[in-house]
């Protein structure tokens, strides 16, 4: 059979170009075929399969067949796998659970038992994750496909690669992005488009053939995943041929593009996509197609970065990203660290302080601060640990209820100078303490290009140390988790998030001999045993937690600290007469 697809290769208006089935490919993904074809369109014939056409229709003898959906990388002739319309007419008919809106997610639907199991796992991946500073919330993004999109070998079909067109955003800010999307087919491209005109103008709508974009950040900055439109039946519309994430039933902006051209590659061609007009919102991203309701609206998160140096040249940047818990940690990670580089990327000594508000719907803004020494300049790896980013992917999985973001505000003051010192070593005048006395420890200090000197500071030795070996640890403030109890429902949660330690304190801590007990999120120190032992009964499994209680004291100095320190010393046992 014979025909031909639909496509923009430069504008908004789709061109015809010829095919001609070589055959069928039965169950190539579960339960589906998908249908071979190959072009001898002089275009394709030069580029091959261009990234952006994926959902491209094919008409064959004046029928739609199906979608452009697979290719085979570095292949000589444009041979694609085209996903037959009956499946992807069966995912705009599927019935949908529509949005829970707070995450960019359907409502869930799964019994009370499943969401608490499901709400334990989270807790417990929690509280590993914690003392973790990697952004740990990328993975668990939607598991990524099998060989599909996955492999650069030229000797398996591949998804037709979705580009996402990124423009506003610095080259080394998109690196985290790159490594965690790249697996699904999305890489993000500097160049491959732009943000949106100012101007306005093009389509509002969605015709059959014309280029549809699901929209991930925009404003100063903008990030669009583009492809092309399959069918539409009144609101709906049906495109890409494959997923996007395959996260299922999901709410994003779709936008109606401008295409400016196509980049001809030995790897892999692409168009030079922008956005234009918001025409829609995402509804399903299955392995057939993706599906859009022109009748509805995603909103985003907005998020404003200011830049300052020791408090002046104040620059201020503002972008929107996607309200998918998936992404939206990744998304505002990117935006932060693009502003940063291109408002004070000097690649030098840096010193910075980071405010963040992270507004959680319901709750008092979450104000954070952080600060922060990074030796090459300030960008995503020195930003990566920052507690607003971390808050923000921590509220969005919390085991307890869902919880919506409404804003993110960043301010960054950027000093360039190695402003920072080391704890490299901590001692006292003897190596045995009197129970009960008040002694001085010093912390000796490194800073840069500088010569060694000690902070002195002041620690009760409790009378319960007595005849004691007991550790003493001296760390800079930001690697102290501080007391808290495990919290029972999202207050309590959010609460948790404001306790933190500065990273220009010296936290100083003493294990102690007492016991106290958590309950329903609170800390109960110093209780007898014979009240922990109340807190333990054996007919239930709502109970208390014993916990070793700590004694801190901190020291806060003008400049950022690293390392942590620790001795142990014996406390003498007291004389009775």
């Amino acid at each position: 059979m014979t025909g031909y697809g639909l496509t923009v290769f430069q504008g908004v208006k789709p061109d015809r170009f010829n095919v001609r089935v070589i055959g069928v490919l039965h169950k190539f993904v579960p339960l589906e075929d998908i249908i071979l074809i190959e072009s001898d369109d002089p275009r394709l014939k030069y580029a091959g399969g261009v990234a952006g056409m994926s959902g491209s229709p094919i008409f064959l003898e004046g029928r739609l067949a199906g979608a452009f959906a697979y290719g085979f990388q570095f292949a000589k002739d444009p041979i694609a796998g085209v996903t037959p319309i009956e499946y992807m007419i069966k995912e705009v008919r599927r019935p949908r659970r529509g949005p829970d809106g707070v995450s960019g997610t359907a409502k869930s639907d799964a019994p009370a038992a499943l969401r608490r199991a499901q709400n334990d796992e989270v807790r417990r991946f929690l509280a590993e994750a914690a003392a973790d500073a990697r952004p740990w919330w990328r993975k668990l993004l939607p598991p990524a496909p099998p060989p599909l999109g996955a492999t650069e070998s030229a000797g398996q079909m591949m998804r037709a690669a979705v580009p996402l067109a990124a423009a506003g955003f610095a080259p080394r800010a998109l690196e985290e992005l790159d490594g965690a999307l790249k697996p699904y087919g999305l890489v993000p491209m500097l160049g491959a488009g732009g943000g949106r005109d100012p101007a306005g103008g093009g389509p509002v709508g969605f015709h059959v053939g014309e280029s549809l974009g699901v929209e991930l950040v925009r404003g100063d900055m903008s990030m669009v995943g583009g492809g092309t439109v399959t069918w539409v039946d009144g609101k709906n519309v049906a495109g890409f041929g494959h997923p996007m994430f395959g996260a299922g039933e999901i709410y994003l902006p779709v936008v109606t593009e401008k295409v400016h051209g196509f980049l001809p590659s030995i790897a892999r061609s692409f168009k030079l996509m922008s956005p234009l007009t918001e025409a829609g919102t995402l509804v399903q991203d299955r392995e057939a197609c993706i599906v859009a309701d022109t009748g509805g609206r995603s909103p985003m998160i907005p998020v404003s970065v200011t830049i300052t140096r020791g408090g002046r040249d104040e620059r201020t940047f503002h972008a929107e990203i996607a309200r998918f818990k998936f992404l939206t940690p990744l998304l505002a990670g990117a935006v932060v660290s693009s502003a940063a580089i291109s408002g004070a990327g000097d690649v030098t000594q840096t010193v910075a302080s980071v405010r963040s508000r992270v507004h959680v719907r319901g709750f008092a803004p979450l104000e954070l601060e952080d600060h922060v020494y990074a030796p090459d300049g300030i960008g995503g790896r020195a930003l990566a640990s920052m507690s607003g980013l971390r808050a923000l992917g921590e509220v969005l999985f919390n085991p307890f209820q869902p919880a919506a973001v409404d804003r993110i505000d960043v301010a960054i003051d950027v000093a360039f100078r190695p402003d920072y010192a080391d704890i490299i070593g901590i001692h006292l005048n003897s190596d045995q303490v009197e129970a009960g006395s008040r002694i001085n420890l010093y912390v000796t200090l490194r800073p840069f290009a500088g010569d060694e000197y000690s902070e002195i500071i002041p620690l009760e030795i409790p009378r319960a140390l007595a005849g004691q070996t007991v550790r003493i640890e001296a760390a800079a403030g930001n690697l102290v988790r501080p007391d808290m109890a495990p919290p029972e429902n999202l207050r309590e949660f959010v609460d948790n998030l404001r306790k933190s330690y500065s990273a220009r304190a010296i936290v100083v801590t003493l294990q102690t001999p007492d016991e106290g007990a958590t309950i329903h999120g609170k800390l109960l120190p110093d209780l007898p045993s014979s009240e922990i032992d109340t807190l333990h009964p054996s007919a239930s499994t709502r109970r208390g937690d014993p916990y070793r209680r700590f004694a801190r004291t901190q020291k806060t100095l003008p400049r950022v600290l690293t390392g942590k320190q620790e001795i142990t010393i014996r406390v003498k046992d007291e004389v009775t007469h």
